[in-house]
């Protein structure tokens, strides 16, 4: 039962009590009670009839509120269809509205585009009629010069044949100037020939002059040295000559006691014979200590710098590479080197990888050909193979034959196998720009690899500083390693290839390409700091 329903049940209660109220005296007992028992018969009969007619009247209520409600709940479910469909259309037409947009942006693109083609087109018309009337008017003034010439000619016809006559006799003279011109052309071409040799000769000599000069040095350093143990050698030797008559004498003394005289001069002999043997022992220990002052003694970075340009060598790659939009381009790749010897004696040329196609950020599928050029002196020759360090890849090294290491005349730099023993390292620029020294030490994680301390601000404030590529010698002028980044140098001991690739007539992509991926792998498994 509703609210509404109770309030009109208690309306109707209210109103029939007050029907049946009264406010008038009583009348007799007997007479009060049949009336008051006939009006409470009456007065229920119609409270009934009354609740019956309420309750039919809410029973149509509720069945009109239920229909109202069946109606709105259908209404709404249509309003909700119509209103997806709505948003359906609106996200298709906001979506139609977007490409219609971006169309209308590529539109304005293309319109300005073609503005400024139209704006360029009319100045490059503008300067064509511009050059149209510079040639109109040229051709007016050559047509003019050329009525001019005409009347020229006319005047020179008739003097023609005296200039056949002067001209015969000046190709004579012109062929005779030409002739004694050629012949001083090849003259001085000969000269220039003789003089650019006679440099050339002149400049080896002098390199050949100054090695010979140091070689004299050190010669006349070992020659003071030999002068010494030669004076005390043939001190000794007269003392012992000495020695040597008075046994003699005595032998001749003591004539019964012969045999025991002659074992006592066999002995004496033998003495000598072992001090010869000694002072040669001793002459070559002096060499060697004499070797080891000389490699000991550290030398300054200017010397090491001239050394290392006295000695260069030049690598130059040229590579046939896959440009970015597919062309095939050739690059050509160069860097500087020095002879360096490993303990053995054998030759070896190294650079960094990064100087060269086979820099490990490169795709090694768009490298098609590879050839590499050395200049050793004053010769140039092409090499077959190079070869991946095996401490780190990154690394290449070259190796040489003796003949040529004979032929050139360069110095070579021997290996430090030992670079702990000096606190710095002296560094020159791949490209002979620049060199320095800095300070280093050992990793941790590894042996094979130094760390530079760099200053504190780096390049902004410091006269030096390392970068990648840089060649570290210790400071007796020993070679230590290369750079692999600004920090760390990978210390060469030996020269252990990871790899070895073949260059020139015998490149082969597909090889390369699975020995570069391979070496990529190898580099992954360096220390991290190093990578």
């Amino acid at each position: 039962m509703n609210k509404t329903l109770m309030l009109v049940i208690c309306d109707f209660l209210l109103l029939s009590m007050l029907a049946l109220a009264r406010f008038d005296p009583p009348e007799e007992s007997s007479t009060a009670t049949l009336d008051a028992t006939a009006s409470s018969e009456t007065a229920e009969a119609e409270l009934i009839s009354l609740l019956e007619e309420s309750l039919k009247s809410e029973l149509s209520s509720r069945q009109n509120l239920t229909k109202n409600l069946t109606e709105t709940r259908e209404s709404l479910q249509e309003k909700s269809r119509e209103l997806a469909e709505r948003e359906a259309a609106l996200a298709a037409s906001q979506s139609k509205l977007e490409a219609t947009t971006a169309k209308a942006e590529e539109l304005e693109k293309t319109k300005a585009q073609i503005e400024a083609e139209q704006t360029a087109l009319m100045a490059k018309n503008v300067g064509i009629e511009t050059e149209r009337t510079q040639l109109a008017e040229r051709f007016d003034i050559a047509r003019t010069e050329l009525e001019a010439a005409k009347n020229k000619e006319v005047k020179l016809v008739s003097t023609l044949g005296k200039l056949k006559e002067e001209s015969s006799v000046a190709r004579e003279k012109l062929n005779q100037s030409e002739a004694e011109l050629s012949a001083r052309d090849i003259a001085l071409a000969e000269r220039d020939a003789a003089l650019k040799a006679a440099q050339e000769e002149a400049a080896r000599l002098a390199a050949e002059r100054e090695t010979l000069n140091r070689l004299l040095e050190v010669a006349q350093a070992e020659r003071r040295l030999l002068e010494q143990n030669l004076t005390a050698e043939q001190a000794e030797k007269v003392q012992l000559k000495l020695e040597k008559e008075q046994a003699f004498a005595r032998a001749e003394r003591l004539s019964e006691n012969v045999s025991e005289l002659g074992a006592g001069v066999s002995q004496l002999g033998q003495g000598v014979d072992r001090l010869d043997q000694g002072f040669s022992s001793i002459a070559q220990a002096s060499q060697d200590i004499k070797n080891e002052i000389e490699a000991a003694r550290p030398q300054t970075m200017s010397e090491i710098f001239t050394r290392f340009q006295n000695n260069r060598v030049s690598l130059r790659f040229s590579a046939s590479e896959i440009g970015l939009l597919g062309a095939q381009n050739v690059r050509t790749y160069e860097s500087k080197s020095i002879l360096i010897t490993d303990a053995k004696g054998a030759p070896y040329l190294v650079t960094h990888s990064a100087y060269s196609p086979f820099a490990f950020w490169k795709n090694p599928n768009k490298l098609l050909a590879v050839q590499l050029e050395i200049t050793l002196g004053n010769r140039r020759f092409p090499v077959g193979q190079i070869g991946f360090l095996n401490a780190d890849p990154r690394i290449l090294f070259i190796p040489l034959p003796q003949t040529l290491l004979k032929a050139s005349g360069l110095e070579t730099f021997p290996l430090a196998q030992k670079p702990e023993r000096w606190e710095e390292a002296i560094l020159v620029k791949n490209d002979e720009s620049n060199f320095g020294r800095n300070s280093f030490r050992r990793l941790t994680e590894t042996e094979r690899f130094l760390k530079m301390d760099r200053p504190v601000l780096g390049q902004l404030f410091a006269d030096f500083a390392s970068s990648r590529g840089d060649l570290a010698f210790t400071k007796n002028g020993q070679f230590i390693g290369i750079l692999t980044d600004s920090k760390h140098a990978v210390a060469i001991d030996e020269f252990l290839a990871a790899a070895i690739t073949q260059i020139g007539t015998k490149f082969d992509q597909l090889k390369n390409a699975n020995t570069m991926y391979r070496l990529r792998d190898r580099v992954e498994q360096l220390p991290t700091e190093i990578q």
